[in-house]
Formats: structure tokens, C-alpha cells, sequence
């Protein structure tokens, strides 16, 4: 998959010399495409609809960040959803979009990408001697490996309609993005949203998709991850019990798993996260976009 994913790259980095110059974003082009973001900026940890409009085209990719972004069409636009990992630098970043016409001509449009601060909070974590290991840098990278390697794999399709719901809501003890010290020693960023929760409790889908990790992890312990299509996973962890299988499709609202208190955990609850483009995102932010479109399939 890294193999396939960095010869990718390479093809549409090489597009991009040799295509003509640099066009401001949303700056109309005569008989070519425009660019645009639904917002000012875009923030760290966050996500974002990008849209191409202009007539005959036939495909949009775009490069943001060493990633590459395929654009889905959406009536008379073609849209991606565009991601900013939560340690990106906070200044105007470029976005490189190559868009290739049913007669064959392709064009490059660069345009700057404002990234704004997250303002993610610290705090600190002191876990039993039992769990001492988890704290170990190998774990985590090997860990760290395994969810990137997966959740930068792009499904043409669309799997969600009505948008995403936060699964099983209540009381939050867990914020995104919060850089936490554990036991003194060691720093490790925050995935996702963690709700308390009584153990056994029934974890339900955010939204249509597909299963494409069910069982046991080191850090996340009992863990489900969800292909939802157009790049965006959601991911549940911490579970006593997982209910479902790779493979399965479920729906919204659809049982997946037993809250719990498995892996690098201190008591019961659902850790949730989000990832959107292969970076893990704001997951109450993400809810913000609303997403209500139809399904394609």
C-alpha cells in the first residue's frame, strides 16, 4: 500500500512541474476550473470541503501536506474533504490540484490553504505499573503504523447519508488533540474523544459503513474501526467487546461493541475517533460539518 501510495505521489508531483503556473484560489480562469474552501482556514486537527467547479471534467486530485486527496462528484461541483494533522504549521499552506478534462487537457491550479492554531490542551496521566509497557515508544509507533497504514486508503464510494451522530453521548473526560504526559516521562497526542460510560454498555456506529478492523489492539484494547467512504473513518476503542466482524456493513445507530476499560485505559469508558484523508481529527468538530448528503451507493 506504501509502495503504491508514494508511486502515486510521485506521477502527480511530476504533473505538476510541468503544468502551467499558479492560479489564487477561487480566481476564475477563462474556459478552466476554480478552487475554493468552505470556510476561511482550515484548523489544525480539523477538517474542511474543498470543491472544484468548471465544465467537462472528468477528474480532480489534489496534493496537501505529502498527502494525496481524490475529489468525489457532487452535483456540478467535484468535492473532497480536506485535512490538517494536528501539528501542522500554522501559516497559509499550498495545495497543489491537477484537474484532467473529458477531452483530455489536464491544468494545475495552486492555491494556499490557511491553517489556524487548534488550541489543544495538556494535561497529565498516571497509569498503574500493569500498564507501564503500553507506555513503551515501540508500542506506539508499531501502533501508530498499523491505524495510518489503513485509514490513508481512499473508497471511491460514499457509504453515509444524514450525516454522523456521536455515538452513545454523555459525560466527556477526554478531549481531542490534548497532549498528555504519562507518568512524568512520556508525550503521546490525543486520537479522539473519550466519554465515561459503565462497562457493558451497547456502543453504537456514527454513521454507514463499512467494518474493516474488529479485535484487540495494545494501546486501544478491544477496538472497531469503520470505513465510511471518501477517505473518513470513525474508530471506537477501549471496548470489553467487539459485535461485529471485517467486512460486515452496518448502518447508523447499529450495536458494534461493548463499552469497556481494555488497552492503555484507567477506567471505563469509549474512546471515538475520527480520521479524515489519513490524519486523525477533531472528532465534535468534524460533527460541525453536518455531511448530510445523499449516499452514492
Amino acid at each position: 500500500m506504501k509502495h503504491r501510495l508514494m508511486a502515486a505521489l510521485v506521477g502527480l508531483a511530476a504533473a505538476l512541474i510541468v503544468m502551467s503556473p499558479a492560479l489564487a484560489q477561487g480566481e476564475p480562469r477563462t474556459g478552466g476550473a476554480t478552487v475554493s474552501l468552505a470556510g476561511q482556514w482550515l484548523r489544525q486537527g480539523q477538517a474542511g470541503f474543498v470543491s472544484v467547479r468548471g465544465e467537462g471534467i472528468a477528474d480532480v486530485r489534489a496534493l496537501f501536506q505529502g498527502r494525496l486527496y481524490y475529489f468525489y462528484p457532487d452535483g456540478s461541483r467535484y468535492v473532497t474533504l480536506l485535512s490538517a494533522a494536528v501539528d501542522t504549521e500554522v501559516k497559509d499552506q499550498p495545495l497543489q490540484v491537477i484537474v484532467r478534462y473529458t477531452d483530455g487537457r489536464t491544468e494545475q491550479i495552486e492555491t494556499m490553504i490557511p491553517i489556524n492554531w487548534g488550541n489543544y490542551a495538556r494535561g497529565a496521566v498516571m497509569l498503574p505499573a500493569a500498564l507501564y509497557s503500553l507506555l513503551d515508544p515501540e508500542v506506539n509507533r508499531a501502533e501508530d503504523a498499523k491505524m495510518a497504514n489503513i485509514i490513508s486508503r481512499f473508497t471511491p464510494e460514499r457509504y453515509w447519508a444524514g450525516g454522523f451522530v456521536q455515538p452513545n453521548p454523555g459525560e466527556i473526560v477526554g478531549y481531542f488533540g490534548a497532549t498528555r504526559l504519562y507518568n512524568e516521562s512520556y508525550w503521546y497526542t490525543h486520537t479522539g474523544l473519550d466519554t465515561s460510560m459503565p462497562e457493558g454498555t451497547p456502543v453504537t456506529a456514527a454513521a454507514n459503513g463499512r467494518v474493516i478492523l474488529a479485535g484487540a489492539l495494545p494501546i486501544r484494547g478491544g477496538y472497531v474501526l469503520i470505513d465510511h467512504g471518501w477517505g473518513v473513518y470513525s474508530g471506537y476503542a477501549h471496548l470489553s467487546q467487539w459485535l461485529v466482524v471485517p467486512g460486515q456493513w452496518v448502518r447508523q445507530g447499529d450495536v458494534i461493541g461493548l463499552s469497556g476499560n481494555t488497552g492503555r485505559s484507567t477506567g471505563p469508558h469509549l474512546h471515538w475517533e475520527m480520521a479524515v484523508g489519513g490524519v486523525w481529527v477533531d472528532p465534535q468538530a468534524f460533527l460541525e460539518l453536518g455531511l448530510t448528503l445523499e449516499p452514492t451507493t
